[in-house]
Formats: C-alpha cells, structure tokens, sequence
C-alpha cells in the first residue's frame, strides 16, 4: 500500500467535517502527481523520524493551495486509529518526509 510520513512541527491538522469525519493536512511540499498517486493511500503525522505516528488517516484526496505558500499541497484525511503508533523506520527520510510503496 502506498504511505506517505511527515515530520510535523507545526500542527498542521483541522477537522473540515463532522459527517463523515474528514481532517486536512497540509501545506506540504509534494508535487500534484504524486498527490495525486497517494489518493487512497495512508498518511502518517510524526514529531521526528525515530517517533511513532500522533496522527493520521487514509487520503481521500488533495488541493493546492493558491495562497503562500503557493503551489503547497493539503491532503483530506479519513483518520482511523490504526494509523496512531505507527513506525516509519530511519532510513528514506527527506526533506521531512518518507514515502513507502
């Protein structure tokens, strides 16, 4: 399955629905492909790389954002609880993010 782990510093989460319950995330730096190659996908939030997930929910899809910073990506998230406590592993991390298959 296709994941995505972000280190998140800033709290970067806000609930846009009660029914059903859906979260945004974002402004991350991913391009609009790969946004949308992960639809469907699982997202993990992460205070650093050697910490377990705080957060996180399978994507339900994406918008760019057109205010700064411009082009950044917020994906919408159906949170579940079996994405809390997840690893992501050391190694792959870049620019505060790692991508798995």
């Amino acid at each position: 399955m296709k994941a995505i782990h972000f280190i998140e510093k800033i709290n970067k989460v806000k609930r846009i629905s009660d029914t059903p319950l859906i979260y945004e995330t974002g402004d991350w730096d991913v391009s609009e492909a790969a946004a949308s190659a992960l639809i469907g996908g699982d997202l993990y939030l992460h205070t650093a790389q050697n910490e377990p997930s705080h957060f996180g929910g399978r994507i339900l899809g994406y918008r760019v954002l057109s205010t700064e910073p411009v082009g950044r990506i917020v994906f919408q998230i159906a949170p579940t609880m079996d994405h809390k406590g997840v690893r992501a592993g050391r190694g792959g991390w870049r620019n505060e993010q790692k991508r798995d298959k």
